[in-house]
């Protein structure tokens, strides 16, 4: 579109993900950056901060005219602004008619449809969705029947997602209605190419690799590891969603028994209500301790155990990934995905992250750009293995994201 190095706008630019996609987008080079934001002076220092590649620009993402010249001469638009539930599509609209192709670190999706003349738009660039999808893809490299795995159809995929800290109140509005936006099927499973409703049950004192304490875990089949399964050919997939602490957990209950999310609701209050006392629990949970986010995944061939003897090895894979910030992680998937985007490494078309970005460009990027993030891929099954389910389990309410 500029005939120079390719221009990726980064909307909410000097936000924690902002800040964090844009070094990552500086530190490779060849590319020319806009940051944009409400502010146009915090743009034009967070921009200076960056080098001569970069430039600050207002952009509100709640006003239309303000987005259409912000996003105006820029290839790629990549969207870290918030909250997600306010902006829809807009960001999304505002790429498509200036001929840019897009990137979201959220769903970016909005009730209107696809917006006409899209080029390239990759979405669920973020940490969960987004990093948690790669997850399976990560696992079954490599497998396929060689090296003695079975075939994926032979294999069971589990993963977990594990994390402290406090929330935004952004960050705890778009977590409330994803829960109620039908982002997944609690207590589900994937199993010989379907979804399988109430298969499984919530977990007390399950025990998770890189996590510090026993936590409790809720079975949630999510749309991204029910379509990662229908790719990959799995027999079996679940996914968990864990929790370190009570007060979040039983905040969240409340907000479930409060009852689906009105737009009375959000007019009256409602919304930003739950939203508070979310932010409240989660920092009374992480009070005192370190941040940490917390993505563990484990690959098992199910051959042993669907014959009548349990005899012969059970394969397992298992990948560890920690970080303590994960603003900073979501930035640095959504960096890859502009990047990837830019380069022309990706098709035209709608996707989502997991089915697109590289699972090993992205983790070596976390490792590069966040020296204090582990990830790591063995063969060997760790020491302490994640329980699926307890006999307490049963007393737990069911369906918390």
């Amino acid at each position: 579109m500029t005939g120079g190095p390719p221009v990726i706008g980064v909307l909410g630019g000097y936000g924690a993900v902002g800040v964090a996609a844009a070094r990552v987008l500086t530190a490779g080079g060849g590319l020319r950056l806009r940051i944009g934001g409400r502010d146009a002076e915090a743009a034009a220092r967070c921009a200076a901060a960056l080098g001569g590649a970069a430039e600050g620009a207002a952009a509100d993402a709640l006003d239309d005219d303000s987005l259409g010249r912000f996003v105006h001469g820029c290839d790629v638009v990549l969207n870290c602004a918030g909250p997600a539930y306010l902006l829809g599509d807009r960001p999304r609209r505002a790429a498509a008619a200036a001929g840019a192709d897009y990137v979201d670190v959220m769903d970016g999706s909005g009730p209107g449809g696809t917006p006409a003349d899209e080029g390239t738009v990759v979405l669920s660039a973020g940490v969960a969705p987004g990093l948690s999808g790669l997850l399976p893809r990560l696992l079954t490299e490599g497998t396929g029947g060689g090296a003695g795995w079975p075939e994926p159809g032979a294999a069971r995929f589990t993963g977990y997602y594990v994390s402290l800290g406090a929330f935004t109140r952004t960050g705890a509005t778009d977590y409330l209605l994803s829960m109620e936006r039908g982002y997944g099927t609690p207590r589900a499973q994937w199993r010989d190419g379907r979804v399988v409703p109430g298969a499984l049950r919530a977990a007390e004192e399950c025990v998770v690799p890189g996590v510090p304490h026993p936590v409790t875990a809720h079975p949630y089949l999510t749309r991204e590891l029910t379509a990662q399964a229908r790719a990959l050919g799995l027999a079996e997939a679940r996914w968990y969603n864990a929790f370190d602490g009570r007060h979040l957990l039983d905040a969240l209950n409340r907000s479930r028994a409060a009852g689906d999310e009105r737009a009375g609701d959000v007019r009256a209050g409602g919304l930003a209500a739950r939203a508070d006392a979310v932010v409240r629990a989660s920092t009374l949970d992480a009070l005192g301790r370190t941040p940490y986010h917390v993505l563990w995944g484990v690959l098992e061939s199910l051959e042993p155990f669907r014959r009548a003897s349990a005899e012969g090895p059970v394969r397992r894979r298992t990948v560890l990934i920690r970080g303590e910030d994960g603003s900073a992680m979501t930035g640095v998937v959504g960096a890859v995905a502009a990047r990837e985007v830019a380069r022309g490494r990706v098709r035209p078309g709608v996707h989502r992250a997991a089915s697109v970005l590289p699972p090993r460009l992205v983790t070596d990027a976390l490792r590069r750009h966040l020296p204090g993030t582990v990830v790591t891929v063995s063969d060997e099954a760790p020491e302490r293995e994640a329980v699926a389910v307890s006999p307490a389990g049963d007393d737990l309410e069911d369906g918390v994201l």
